[in-house]
């Protein structure tokens, strides 16, 4: 039979200590940080220059489809002698499926490698973001920082004297020593 441990005794001590305990709005702080605020500037750059260059991919694609469309036309025309119209029309359904295939793959590349910078911009930036957040936690002696945000980013800052997880370790191992 399982046991399971209720794990709010370890939490009291917070309360009865009187440990200070802080929130900080994570997703405000990375909004208002500068170099942050700089970082996604230069990535929408990116993002509008790739943009540009799918919108070329799309033009060069349109203009082929046109004369794709022309060569059509002509080839249901009866007058007009369509055995080298035919081999053209070929050749130019080549030309559009290689410059679809190369505008799908700009686009996938570009896609990664904005999803690629906006990972290491939030990486990058929430290491200064907790250290932060540890210097001003320490400087006021406050033990527990939470975030305050909507995001799943939870606890920004403990003090070793809060840790309980050795505690919870030994608990478990001796609940199940019982059994």
């Amino acid at each position: 039979m399982f046991r399971f441990l209720s794990l709010s005794l370890f939490i009291i001590p917070l309360v009865t200590f009187g440990q200070k305990i802080a929130v900080v709005d994570v997703q405000k702080v990375f909004d208002g940080y500068q170099k942050v605020i700089d970082a996604r500037e230069r990535l929408e750059k990116s993002s509008s220059i790739a943009k540009e260059e799918i919108d070329i991919f799309k033009d060069e694609l349109s203009k082929i489809v046109k004369e794709l469309r022309e060569m059509e036309e002509k080839l249901k025309n009866p007058n007009i002698e369509s055995s080298a119209l035919k081999g053209k029309y070929q050749e130019k359904v080549k030309q559009a499926q290689a410059k679809r295939e190369d505008m799908l793959e700009y686009e996938k590349r570009a896609r990664a490698t904005i999803s690629q910078r906006q990972k290491n911009l939030l990486v990058e930036h929430l290491g200064d973001i907790r250290e932060a957040i540890e210097k001003i936690s320490k400087s006021r002696s406050i033990d527990l920082v939470l975030n305050s945000s909507e995001t799943q980013l939870g606890v920004f800052f403990a003090s070793d004297k809060l840790d309980i997880t050795e505690n919870v370790i030994s608990a478990l191992n001796s609940s199940k020593k019982t059994e």
